[in-house]
């Protein structure tokens, strides 16, 4: 399987309304507007991280010269309560030790601070004559070893300064050492994600042998094992529907009329808004929602382009939401929908994203989410709680203390489907597993989420703290090592439904 190879038409499957050059040269533009902006996220962490190191040696620098002036302050005092002659010759040499030892004991506690500071991260900054004149390295903390004492006070030893030198030259050698395999360990996982990458690609060819025969091969072990490590991007978009289904019987036909009753509609509460003078839409339904849809496709997945004015899938997007709005009016458009239809568009044409995202939110749990349906969403909240407390016991002991519920996070993380929560790769990772396991997955993938960040949870102790972090999780989120968090919880669809019906018996009544 070495020479198998993905044909450039299917992985452009997704895109096959475009040329394959128009096709590259948005990517490459895309591409470009990611790099640029990745370069000055990285401008201004390094402008950032400059402007506190320098702060951290003005704060040093004050500090070293507040305890200069009060040994020197003292030392003065000294030779004036000395009384003169041999007698305070004797008094300057005793306080000049005593004085000593306090700026040695100064020194340990600046090796300490020096130490703690640079356990993460070290700059190595300074020449070696800079060093072994004793300077100071102005834009780093860790030369405040190699400075010499005031000159009231007694020179370093050369065992003192040969001393801190091998400190210093340890703590630079052991950042060396951690710089090295965090290089390291990123490269593994780069290698890693190629390998498994290729495994995907590979995995095409047993792929298009399953979807002649899927009802046969669907639920085999091959098959399900295979599932696991994500979908080739060639066949995505078919197994989702065959997955997804269509049992609200939706055709191309209904899809056209949706949108011709969308763009009335779009057009009536625009003629309505400009007689206006006001130009207010407080009087629209859900049914009218279809003009504020405008905002949020603007920002469904900005770094790629495709969904923005002037790109190609903008309108697609608007037609598939807008047409929805008005074939269930009942729902309307809620913010979030749009990341949805989004990845759908990626994968498949727009009538059967439409159809796909029609029948997707037509199942109970989305409905009582999308409808913002307290009491239907009651019992997968109490559910949710019983899992955790069974899979992370300290974790949910945790949120107990703090009063933190799951909806203060569960909430946006099932609208999307994770689709803003992860890099687009891994949502759509999560969303193959969603469409193997049922809802299930969503809320098995929501505690492999929490287990993974256990530990930068537990050391939050307030709402806000934990809100804010599981709002906006690190930006990279390593796909490998999620699903093996995920992998660990032992979640089946069964057990799920256990736990749901028992929590919405007890809700009932």
């Amino acid at each position: 399987m070495e020479d198998l190879a993905v044909p450039e038409e299917e992985e452009a499957s997704p895109f096959r309304k475009i040329g394959t050059k128009k096709l590259r040269k948005m990517k490459d533009k895309a591409e470009k507007k990611v790099m640029r902006e990745e370069e000055e996220q990285e401008s201004l962490r390094l402008r950032a991280e400059g402007e506190r190191r320098r702060r951290a040696t003005e704060r040093s620098t004050r500090s070293t010269e507040a305890t200069r002036e009060a040994f020197t302050v003292e030392e003065e005092g000294s030779r004036v309560r000395g009384g003169g002659g041999e007698a305070r010759g004797v008094q300057d040499s005793s306080d000049c030790h005593t004085e000593g030892e306090k700026w040695c004991r100064v020194e340990n506690l600046a090796v300490a601070f020096t130490s703690k500071l640079n356990k993460n991260k070290l700059s190595y900054v300074g020449s070696v004559d800079a060093r072994s004149q004793g300077m100071l390295a102005a834009s780093s903390t860790t030369g405040l070893i190699l400075q010499g004492r005031p000159r009231t006070l007694p020179a370093k030893s050369a065992a003192e300064v040969k001393r801190h030198q091998k400190l210093y030259e340890e703590m630079v050698a052991g950042a060396r050492r951690k710089e090295l395999q965090k290089a390291k360990e990123t490269i593994e996982k780069e290698k890693q994600r190629r390998q498994r990458d290729k495994m995907v690609t590979d995995s095409l060819l047993v792929w298009q042998k399953v979807l002649p025969n899927w009802e046969n091969m669907k639920s085999s072990k091959r098959v399900r094992d295979l599932w696991w490590l994500g979908l080739p991007p060639g066949i995505r978009g078919e197994v989702w529907k065959r997955t997804i289904g269509n049992d609200l019987n939706i055709s191309p036909e209904l899809y056209q009329i949706s949108l011709s009753r969308c763009r009335e509609r779009l057009a009536a509460v625009q003629s309505r808004s400009r007689a206006d003078s006001s130009g207010s839409l407080r009087g629209i339904n859900r049914e009218q929602s279809v003009e504020v849809i405008h905002l949020d496709v603007l920002r469904t997945f900005p770094t790629l382009g495709f969904f923005q004015e002037g790109g190609p899938y903008n309108q697609m997007l608007h037609d598939v939401l807008g047409a929805y709005a008005c074939y269930r009016p009942d729902v309307g458009y809620v913010q979030g929908m749009s990341f949805l239809a989004a990845v759908l568009l990626l994968n498949m044409d727009a009538s059967d994203a439409f159809s796909c995202f029609a029948n997707l939110l037509n199942r109970s749990s989305y409905l009582a989410f999308f409808r913002v349906d307290h009491g239907l969403m009651r019992p997968y909240f109490s559910a949710f709680t019983s899992l955790l407390q069974e899979h992370l016991p300290r974790l949910h002991e945790h949120f107990t203390r703090l009063e933190f519920s799951p909806e203060y996070y569960l909430i946006e993380w099932i609208f999307t489907m994770y689709t803003r929560t992860f890099p687009l790769d891994v949502a759509c990772r999560v969303w193959d597993l969603f469409c193997r396991d049922g809802d299930c997955f969503l809320f098995r993938t929501a505690l492999g989420v929490l287990r993974l960040f256990q530990n930068e949870v537990m050391e939050r102790h307030t709402i806000e703290e934990v809100g804010q972090f599981l709002g906006h999780l690190p930006d990279f989120v390593d796909g490998d090592t999620l699903f093996q968090n995920i992998s660990t919880i032992n979640l089946t669809a069964k057990r799920f439904s256990q736990c749901l019906q028992q929590h919405s018996s007890s809700s009932s009544s």
